[in-house]
């Protein structure tokens, strides 16, 4: 190590993805091929809240079976969380305390794994290191299974949870095939993203295999009609005998109004709204409108880690991620968010470049007109073609007595150098 070799942080924020850990096995890999430029590395526990509270683990000397069982792991092995810094106003001691950990760890690389919000945090706390006399290069490492990164193609984490739900709801439209003479006639899935509905989409691939499948789709971004959708349920189920249903947790009434709220949370003077139970809803209302039986499903945290159904291109694209940060701080980039570009169609290529922090921060990507059907119950064939390549090839798990062979890592925190921090 030469005496410019600066140490590296790495941390995760923000819901996970069933390649949030390929992304950090990315990172790690790729640093240590560098011993003349980066030092040690380190990893917060639990986001930049980790960082406030000094909680760390030396990554110097992982094992490289450690690494490779990364590569596999679901979840976020090193812990992320939903947490901002205040304003740096108001919480100048965060931003101080933030700069005191880096001091004492010397800290001169920060990747922080998340999707927009937390890109914003990095920013906040590069500039402030910078402006109080200790350079840290920051850069972020994509992820959101929501697919709402702007500037990007598709986010990593994405194709994964899109072929969990594509795969999952084209096996339950089979048992509504079989059964809806005599049983269930209208089967709905419910699907993450707030306020965009990249993953509703999903669903609509079960039509490369079933071209006349009687299915509705209902992304975020068009208001929910409920004679219209009603209407369009009967028709489905006069024609075919049965109808499924693939819809955004973050639909709305035409006047704007969330269909279902689970609840709500208040934290670090913010209110966090926590949508869910969308499809349990439409499941009553079509029950009792027409009279028939109905099924609902909502898999939740289920098509985020589900690491036995990882896509290989989602996989490949998350181990990039990570790798790709860590080129950026090598050509002295500084401030950056490497985003994918997709570069040809026939087969799919694309590649990583670099975009600013602060151009992506605040921004939502949703899904474009053009992938929705006009009347806003279904997926355009340029929809199709957009998924189709992210959910290719698989990237297998190991199983052991019946199941995947996956387990928490086994971690410890450094000693602490600093006294206590306490977040008022």
């Amino acid at each position: 190590m030469t005496q410019q070799a600066k140490n590296v942080l790495y941390a995760q924020a923000g819901g996970v993805s069933a390649v949030i850990n390929a992304s950090a096995a990315g990172v790690i890999e790729s640093v240590r091929q560098h011993p003349g430029q980066f030092g040690k590395i380190y990893a917060a526990i639990n986001g930049i809240k980790g960082v406030l509270e000094e909680a760390l683990v030396d990554l110097t000397d992982m094992s490289q079976a450690d690494i490779e069982y990364l590569k596999y792991l679901p979840g976020a092995a090193f812990k992320a969380c939903r947490f901002d810094l205040g304003d740096e106003q108001q919480r100048a001691d965060q931003y101080q305390r933030v700069l005191d950990v880096f001091t004492a760890y010397d800290i001169g690389y920060f990747f922080y794994n998340g999707g927009n919000g937390s890109m914003l945090t990095a920013q906040k706390v590069a500039d402030y290191c910078s402006r109080h006399g200790h350079p840290v290069t920051c850069i972020g490492v994509a992820k959101t299974i929501d697919n709402d990164l702007a500037l990007s193609h598709c986010s990593p984490g994405f194709g994964s949870a899109a072929k969990y739900l594509a795969t999952s709801f084209f096996e339950a439209t089979l048992d509504i095939l079989s059964m809806h003479q005599t049983s269930t006639k209208f089967f709905v899935m419910e699907t993450m993203g707030r306020n965009v509905g990249w993953l509703s989409l999903a669903p609509g691939l079960v039509q490369d295999a079933m071209p006349d499948v009687p299915i509705i789709i209902l992304p975020a971004e068009r208001p929910f009609r409920r004679e219209a959708f009603l209407n369009e349920v009967k028709r489905l189920i006069d024609l075919h005998g049965y109808c499924v249903c693939s819809v955004s947790e973050g639909i709305r009434t035409e006047n704007g109004q969330f269909i279902s709220i689970e609840g709500e949370e208040h934290a670090n003077g913010h209110t966090f709204t926590q949508l869910g139970g969308v499809s349990e809803k439409l499941a009553h209302l079509v029950a009792d409108s027409l009279n028939i039986k109905t099924h609902s499903a909502n898999p939740d945290y289920l098509q985020r880690s589900a690491s036995h159904m990882v896509s290989l291109t989602d996989w490949q694209m998350g181990y990039q991620a990570g790798s790709s940060a860590v080129e950026a701080a090598l050509r002295g980039e500084h401030g950056v968010l490497p985003v994918i570009e997709k570069t040809d169609d026939t087969p799919f290529i694309w590649r990583f470049k670099t975009v600013a922090l602060q151009a992506v921060a605040d921004l939502e990507k949703g899904v474009p007109d053009e992938f929705i059907r006009e009347d806003g119950m279904g997926i355009t064939a340029e929809a199709l073609d957009y998924l189709r390549p992210l959910v290719q090839g698989e990237h297998f798990v190991s199983f052991k007595q019946g199941l995947p062979n996956i387990k928490p890592l086994e971690l410890k925190n450094v000693h602490k150098q600093l006294a206590e921090f306490i977040d008022a």
